[in-house]
């Protein structure tokens, strides 16, 4: 990384320095994130070959959502990090107000820009010091976590890259030189290049008048750009992107906190009993045809097949099952229902128990997923003459990649539920509606609380 502009040392302060700091473990976050789940193959031998990236198993985990990923697999106290982000936001929602006021000053020399942002620094230490803790909670958490505020998602590639510098990512701290140049970046200071923003306002300038024929190439060269004008350009370009530094990481927290609810919402759904009786009781009441969303089964036949060419291919068509809601929209799997939506369970004691492991090996063994997409839940209902029944629910997120089912003979299904049924298709056909997605979802659930509580 270049060393820090000695022009720019009276914009460093403790408050100043802080959003350097933070930044860089935003930074190596992204790095170590990039390393962890990303392959480059080389395509052929020399310098100049291009390069293939490739997904580790622990990028197909995380997938193409950094903030998915930890929301719903890796936070392990999902209440408090809503309360450390929304104390983040309020704070970082501030800052980013007060850096819009900065877009409408002008400063007529460098150094009176320099002060200008040390000010604004100094002024908000306060609000920059709850982001600078916040940053710092994450990375003590995971040192992957601070990589949630710097995301494709939220920020875009042309963004992330304009704010991206090269680190040692083996430091378990910055130095100081390193704080100060991405001190410099935040501010707008310098670009990821390391190009002053001053000499980017004077090239500005110069391709302007350059570009409007003002003047024939003799003259060219006695052309001088004021001062003054050069630095006014750069005071704009400055607060621009120090305002936008603050947009993005407060759009990357309420990114954050909508995926915080999200989960929330859909963790209280998937284990609430209540709701799942409910549910049940209507769908069977219903004179609806059976939706999309959800299938009634009386019994799964891997349960009772004896010879083992009959379990493995029942095997392989509950896995398809499953899996044709996976590549749909998502969906609930009841089983213990018959097919006149009568209540008869799945059994009890040990041979519940088993059932409901030999469920669980199978969908492991033959479910091609990089993520855990399948929730099972046992849900007591009375029966016709008002016995206990115990139902499984089978809950399957809409996956945002083809989901796969593997055979015996480690061949590959890609099944799909449509209206006529489950279809097997290509796992192109699968992907292409999903191709934009970025995360696997549970909204399906909605649609299931809607109809629990339609008229």
């Amino acid at each position: 990384m270049a060393n820090s502009s000695d022009e720019n040392k009276t914009v460093f302060c403790p408050a100043t320095l802080k959003l350097g700091e933070l930044h860089w473990y935003i930074l190596r976050a992204s790095g170590l994130m990039y390393n962890k789940t990303t392959i480059e193959i080389k395509l052929r031998e020399g310098k100049l070959s291009p390069i293939r990236q490739e997904h580790t198993d622990f990028g197909k985990e995380v997938g193409r959502d950094e903030i998915n990923w930890w929301v719903f697999k890796k936070e392990p106290d999902i209440e408090e990090l809503k309360k450390q982000t929304t104390r983040a936001l309020e704070a970082t929602q501030k800052l980013k107000e007060a850096s819009k006021l900065l877009s409408g000053k002008r400063a007529v020399a460098y150094p009176e820009l320099l002060e200008t942002l040390r000010n604004f620094a100094e002024k908000h230490e306060q609000e920059i010091d709850t982001l600078y803790q916040y940053v710092r909670w994450l990375n003590s958490r995971d040192p992957l976590a601070p990589t949630i505020l710097f995301t494709y998602r939220v920020w875009g590639s042309t963004r992330m890259s304009d704010r991206t510098s090269k680190l040692d990512q083996s430091e378990a701290e910055p130095k100081a030189e390193t704080v100060k140049c991405l001190t410099e970046i935040v501010l707008g200071l310098v670009n990821n290049l390391g190009t002053p923003v001053l000499f980017t306002a004077e090239y500005d300038i110069g391709s302007e008048i350059y570009d409007s024929a003002a003047y024939d190439e003799e003259s060219a060269s006695n052309i001088r750009i004021p001062m003054d004008r050069v630095v006014r350009l750069a005071s704009r370009l400055a607060f621009e992107e120090c305002g936008e530094y603050f947009e993005m990481v407060r759009d990357s927290l309420r990114n954050i906190l909508l995926d915080v609810d999200k989960f929330i919402e859909q963790r209280d759904f998937v284990h609430d009993d209540a709701f799942w009786e409910s549910f049940i009781k209507k769908a069977t009441q219903t004179e609806k045809a059976e939706n999309l969303l959800w299938d009634f089964k009386e019994t799964v036949t891997m349960w009772h097949t004896g010879a083992k060419p009959e379990t493995e291919q029942a095997k392989v068509a509950f896995a398809e099952d499953v899996a044709s809601f996976a590549n749909a929209h998502g969906g609930v799997l009841i089983i213990g229902v018959t097919d006149k939506r009568e209540i008869v369970g799945i059994g009890s004691g040990r041979e519940l128990e088993n059932r409901l492991k030999f469920a669980s090996d199978v969908l492991s063994k033959h479910v091609e997923y990089g993520r855990e997409i399948v929730r099972l839940r046992q849900i007591v209902l009375p029966d016709k003459d008002g016995n206990p029944k115990v139902c499984l629910v089978v809950v399957i997120a809409d996956a945002c990649e083809p989901v796969g089912v593997r055979d015996e003979q480690g061949r590959y299904t890609y099944p799909i539920r449509r209206e006529a049924g489950l279809t097997r298709v290509s796992r192109e056909e699968v992907f292409e509606p999903k191709m934009h997605r970025k995360n696997d979802n549970h909204d399906f659930l909605r649609e299931l609380y809607q109809f629990v509580h339609e008229k």
